[in-house]
């Protein structure tokens, strides 16, 4: 029977020799494989007629893509589920902590990605992206509106933007990693899926 073939290469291997303190030599065992990045495309209703999306322009300093705009994102951290990551990614970008605002919270995609892409061929760095979904309304609420995020900035954030969804639509700007396209597949979601009570 003839093996069948596989479209890879395997992971390169690296070995970290230590000494852990006490005069024993230890050693790591360390895979270099593809990486798992999370997104966050939070949405507010209720502040104007046609809802908002949260972006921020990414800095100068930023390696990839840099002074472009995009959704809040990064690279999962050890011990995080995909939402736990996506969630700090979001404060530490942003300074908006999610968990503040969840009286307010009408769609979360049950804490699941509505949309993963892990097709190498469509990421330089192969990275295996989960793309998360927040949706809030702060209608009769818009004491509680986080407007105020838009002020802050790091050396990863130049800039932090409530943007309507009209001048979404409207918008000339240079977009990271295709998180123009990210956004509308996750209203598409949004207006799908969920349920009015």
């Amino acid at each position: 029977m003839e093996k069948p073939k596989f479209n890879n290469k395997p992971n390169p291997h690296l070995i970290y020799h230590y000494d852990n303190g006490t005069g024993m030599k230890m050693h790591q065992d360390y895979w270099i494989s593809r990486a798992s990045a999370v997104v966050g495309i939070i949405f507010a209703f209720g502040v104007e007629s046609s809802g908002q999306v949260l972006i921020i322009k990414r800095s100068n300093k930023m390696r990839e893509e840099p002074n472009k705009y995009g959704a809040p994102s990064g690279y999962l951290d050890w011990d995080e589920s995909g939402f736990e990551g996506m969630t700090r990614e979001v404060y530490e970008e942003t300074a908006l902590y999610l968990p503040d605002y969840e009286n307010f919270l009408i769609f979360d995609n049950n804490k699941q990605p509505f949309f993963i892409q892990d097709d190498p061929k469509k990421d330089k760095n192969q990275n295996i992206s989960l793309t998360y979904i927040m949706v809030y309304d702060f209608l009769n609420h818009l004491d509680f509106f986080p407007k105020t995020i838009q002020e802050y900035t790091d050396h990863e954030t130049a800039e932090v933007k409530w943007l309507k969804m009209i001048d979404f639509y409207n918008n000339n700007y240079e977009w990271a990693f295709n998180h123009d396209e990210r956004i509308k597949l996750a209203l598409k979601h949004f207006n799908r899926n969920f349920e009015r009570t």
